[in-house]
This record gives C-alpha cells, sequence and structure tokens, in this order.
C-alpha cells in the first residue's frame, strides 16, 4: 500500500510531464497501430471514397476522444465551471487556457496518425483514385471507347493491383506514384500547419 501512496504522490508532483508522457505514447501507439493494420481498398467506385477517407479520419476522432477523456485537466476544468463564484469570479482566460492546452495535448496522437496515413498513401489512393484527371497522364479517354460508368470502375481498381486490368488506358504504376505524391504534398502542408499552431 505504501508503494502504491509513493507512486501516487510521484504522479501528482510530476503530473505536466506525466500527461505528455501519455500523449506521447498514445502518438506512438496509433503509428504502431497504423503500420500493424493491413489496409485493403475494396477497389468499387460505391465504396472508395468512403472506406479511404474514414480510415483517414475516424481513428484520429477516437484519439482525441481518447486523449481528452484521458486528460487529468479536465476534471480541473469541470471543477472551475461548476464551482460557485462566491468570493471570486471565474475567469474566462483559466477556462481558456485550460481547455487550449487539454486539446493541444489531444491532438498528438490524431496528428501523428493522420501525418502517417499520408505518408503511408495507401487510404488516400483507394479514396481519390477515381479522381484521377486522365489528361495529367497525356491520355484521351475517348480515344479507348469507354464509357464513363466503365472508366470510374477502371480507375477504382488501381489500388488493386490483382485486379487491374486497365494497363491499356492507364499505367497502374504512374497513376499510384502520382497519388501518393499528392498524398505526401498534403501531408507536408498539414505537418507545416499543425508545426504553426505548436
Amino acid at each position: 500500500m505504501d508503494k502504491f501512496r509513493m507512486m501516487a504522490q510521484i504522479l501528482q508532483s510530476n503530473q505536466e510531464s506525466f500527461m505528455n508522457g501519455i500523449c506521447g505514447v498514445m502518438a506512438l501507439a496509433s503509428a504502431q497501430l497504423y503500420t500493424s493494420f493491413e489496409f485493403n481498398c475494396p477497389c468499387i467506385p460505391e465504396y472508395n471514397y468512403s472506406y479511404g477517407i474514414s480510415m483517414l479520419v475516424i481513428p484520429p476522432i477516437w484519439f482525441f476522444l481518447l486523449g481528452f477523456v484521458l486528460n487529468n485537466n479536465v476534471s480541473m476544468l469541470a471543477e472551475e465551471w461548476k464551482r460557485p463564484v462566491g468570493q471570486r469570479r471565474k475567469d474566462p482566460a483559466v477556462m481558456r487556457y485550460m481547455c487550449v492546452s487539454i486539446s493541444q495535448r489531444s491532438l498528438i496522437a490524431p496528428a501523428v496518425w493522420i501525418s502517417v496515413t499520408l505518408m503511408d498513401g495507401k487510404s488516400f489512393l483507394c479514396a481519390y483514385s477515381m479522381d484521377l484527371d486522365m489528361s495529367e497522364f497525356g491520355k484521351n479517354v475517348s480515344g479507348h471507347g469507354l464509357s464513363q460508368e466503365d472508366l470510374l470502375r477502371t480507375l477504382a481498381k488501381i489500388p488493386c493491383k490483382h485486379i487491374y486490368d486497365g494497363q491499356h488506358i492507364l499505367s497502374r504504376e504512374a497513376a499510384t506514384r502520382y497519388i501518393c505524391c499528392i498524398s505526401q504534398v498534403k501531408r507536408s502542408a498539414y505537418c507545416g500547419i499543425c508545426h504553426c499552431l505548436i
């Protein structure tokens, strides 16, 4: 019991460092979770976009909420909010500072997830393979005699190399590299924005 009490005292005295450590562990866990996850695009025009974007958006929302819940300042913020006015009035600057502090720490793991996801490019490739501009590759779509629906079906198969059958229309490798480059440019812009906020 004394060891538990001593551990609790250490954590209370170093709670700022402890919370930064938890945020760091969550960020590492999010990156590790992504690398262990096998992303398979459905390669169906109706599902590619929603599946790819959901892999980019839903886990960061969960990591943000988890970071918000695990932050010890949330209880202090709630106590300050519920506290009767009494002799001392509630200071909105303190409330703003606490909200910003909580949000900054909670955004670390989602930022790592989005950064790793965009750098990998698989979910971005899945989501945006159908939006590929064929003129970027010097291709004329009408010359191949494909309807718009057949073209979308072919472009949706770009992430799946084992079923892609449109090499005569567009090189899968060139399209994949092009979309992954766009993904990495977006990641660089995203990291620049995150760096400015911190």
